[in-house]
């Protein structure tokens, strides 16, 4: 029976429905179909089109109209419930008959008239099957409240867009051909509903792309920024030549950003408090910031300090246990302001904590690659000779075996074994190699990170996994898991050596300070074991043999000025 107010219900045949709420339904980043926000259906009627929608998210219903789970037991509303919410759903129906009936089989009736709804939520679809007699003015409603983004999927009786003779259909017409709307014609759609009529109808699809948000604030600042720089020409060139002073800029402008946020939501915070005394006493404020001001601008400066170590002139100075150093300390840096000032504090105490940290590097580095306990396969690696104090000395050869701890080839997806050199945790362990070894090459030249990743994503775009070429040397990969370096610059796996066989004392005390011919016997029997006169006057020549003072000028920051 159709209700004395629903001259114009005709429900929309379960075919007809699957198909207008197919087109608009998407997959969650896990695969399930599912709309990706709260749908809207303005013309619900006895809830034909909206039992679809439901349909489509796999949500069941019984015999009885009561919802089943997935062994056919009853179970919650799941637009109500928050914990198992697939679906977001709002109906409207002008009919009261028909709402009673929406409501009684568990659906969300948020108002009665379309063309009086004003939403404050955002909809990421809005599916209806509208009065066919006000068709026009609900399909203008409905783009109106998508037009900052949104699908709409709508059924037009076909002739109010092949003959648009009232000005609003002329407005209608011309706002779909704008938007880009794709329109479809079927005859006879309605001809086996549940209320027959073989009207031609029009199938109306508009997606609108999500519009990027506008602020005020930020349009402000920006124009106060631009003033500032046209103003100091050496500021401007200095922002523009520095990521450093552009991050110091950038910071700034963040800072007064979030003063002003904050200064106009306390202007507002007074709309946003219950009008009741219980209420204000159970909850001071319905919407908030989340947090105080001063823990904002911590959070900030928290973020701001974290990028200062992703930045090249910082980061490729830092192996990776020096960076790990760094970020445990995030949380002390974020009390300080990212100012000039701070920033250079930073950079000297870095510059001062490097030598340290390289040493240890260097040390570590050597015992990854020589721990026969870890892996027997590693005894490829090591050469050994007499030592100064144990016949146990070695020192690694020109081709290293080792387990890079990052399997490039990855199975991260089920039936794959993707070859994956620029994935990060490759990436990270073959840029601190190469940055320990930069701290013994004595030509001076800046390390550049970017080299290396654009020479591991060429060799993973190409399937090239023997004989990459890198800084110092040439990496193959194998599936079991460990990379083969191939040194192609000896004279740094020269000074590695040196430096590490010092610091375990397989060297005389006198290696690098005395000539040859100065040498004791003991100590020229070491060297001749180690490398023979010939090498090691060529070290000794060409500075090869590394000490915390050639290492301290190595480590040396380039000059900087932020401010």
């Amino acid at each position: 029976m159709i209700p004395r107010d629903s001259i114009d219900f005709y429900p929309t045949p379960d075919d007809l429905a699957n198909e207008l709420v197919g087109s608009a339904i998407q997959r969650s980043e896990y695969g399930h179909r599912c709309f990706l926000g709260p749908v809207l259906e303005p013309s619900a009627g006895n809830g034909s089109l909206a039992f679809a929608i439901e349909r489509a998210c796999d949500i069941r219903r019984g015999k009885d109209g009561a919802f089943v789970g997935s062994y056919g037991n009853p179970m919650k509303n799941p637009h109500n419930d928050a914990d198992n919410r697939r679906l977001d759903l709002d109906v409207i129906e002008l009919s009261a008959d028909f709402r009673a009936v929406l409501k009684s089989k568990g659906l969300r009736v948020v108002h009665d008239d379309f063309l009086t709804f004003r939403p404050a939520k955002k909809y990421a679809a809005i599916i209806m099957n509208p009065p066919f007699s006000k068709g026009a003015s609900h399909l203008l409603k409905a783009l109106d409240i998508q037009r900052d983004g949104g699908a709409v999927r709508c059924i037009l009786n076909a002739e109010t867009i092949r003959n648009p003779c009232t000005n609003e259909r002329k407005i209608l017409v011309d706002k779909l051909k704008s938007l880009g709307a794709s329109i479809e014609y079927k005859t006879k759609a309605f001809s086996n509903g549940l209320r027959k009529t073989n009207v031609e109808i029009a199938i109306i699809s508009v997606d609108i792309p999500e519009k990027p948000p506008v602020s005020r604030i930020r349009l402000d600042l920006q124009r106060e920024m631009t003033d500032e720089l046209t103003a100091d020409n050496e500021l401007a060139a200095l922002v523009a030549s520095d990521p450093i002073a552009a991050a110091i800029q950038r910071y700034n402008a963040a800072v007064e950003g979030l003063r002003r946020l904050y200064s106009e939501f306390h202007g507002i915070e007074s709309l946003l408090t219950p009008v009741s005394r219980a209420a204000r006493v159970n909850d001071k404020r319905v919407v908030s910031l989340n947090k105080p001001y001063n823990s904002a601008i911590r959070d900030l400066r928290a973020l701001y300090w974290r990028t200062l170590f992703d930045l090249p002139q910082i980061r490729d100075r830092l192996t990776s246990t020096m960076r790990s150093e760094y970020e445990t300390r995030l949380s002390e840096l974020a009390d300080y302001d990212f100012s000039a000032y701070n920033i250079l504090t930073i950079r000297q105490e870095i510059s001062q904590n490097t030598v340290h940290g390289i040493e240890q590097e260097i040390i570590k580095l050597f015992n990854d690659w020589t721990n026969l306990h870890y892996n027997p396969e590693y005894s490829k690696n090591i050469h050994y000779f007499d030592g100064w104090c144990t016949n146990e000395a070695y020192k690694i050869g020109k081709r290293v075996i080792f387990n890079c701890n990052a399997f490039p080839y990855s199975s991260w997806r089920w039936g794959t074994n993707d070859f994956r050199p620029a994935g990060f945790r490759a990436e990270e362990a073959l840029h601190n190699i190469e940055m320990t070894l930069h701290y013994l090459d004595t030509n001076g030249a800046a390390y550049d990170s970017s080299a290396l990743h654009n020479a591991l994503l060429a060799a993973e775009k190409s399937g090239q996994t023997k004989n990459i070429q890198l800084h110092y040397f040439k990496a193959t990969f194998y599936k079991k898991g460990t990379c083969h370096i191939e040194f192609t610059n000896e004279d740094v796996l020269k000074s590695f050596n040196l430096f590490a066989c010092q610091r375990k004392g397989w060297l005389p005390p006198s290696y690098g300070k005395k000539h040859y011919n100065d040498m004791s016997a003991g100590e020229k029997k070491v060297v001749d074991n180690y490398e023979g006169e010939a090498s090691y006057t060529d070290s000794l020549t060409r500075g090869l043999i590394p000490t915390t003072a050639t290492l301290l000028r190595l480590a040396a920051p380039a000059p900087h000025n932020p401010a």
